[in-house]
């Protein structure tokens, strides 16, 4: 799978990109919401791994940017927030797949990536 992580942590971002690109994905790189919008228009994933807060600015704009440009990309929200405990995020961008709470080990999130690309395949045939 292509996949976009974005994530302001560089520490996280090598970590997951590693590990991701170890299972097969081919991974880019951003760390800014900014830096991400750009690459949507101009690239296409099939997943977005997505730090909800980016410095200054919100993921929603880049989740909601991902769902615009690939209707078919799959939004994996990774949080250290708990403000939207109650699955309000779900309904922010229609692509929003799963929301995980940091600090998230790097085996769930391979699990959920995998267990969503399933789904996609499933979806699709």
């Amino acid at each position: 799978m292509k996949m976009l992580v974005v994530d302001d942590d560089p520490a996280i971002c090598c970590i997951w990109s590693d590990v991701l690109e170890e299972e097969g994905h081919e991974v880019d790189v951003i760390r800014d919401a900014e830096a991400a919008r750009k690459k949507l228009m101009t690239k296409s994933y099939d997943a977005v791994v997505l730090d909800l807060c980016l410095g200054e600015e919100s993921g929603l704009s880049v989740a909601a940017l991902a769902t615009y440009t690939n209707p078919e990309c799959r939004v994996v929200i990774v949080t250290g927030t708990s403000l939207f405990a109650r699955g309000e995020l779900f309904c922010m961008a229609p692509n929003i797949a799963a929301v995980l709470r940091k600090p998230v080990s790097i085996s769930e999130l391979v699990a959920v990536l995998e267990y969503d690309a399933i789904g996609l395949t499933r979806m699709s045939a």
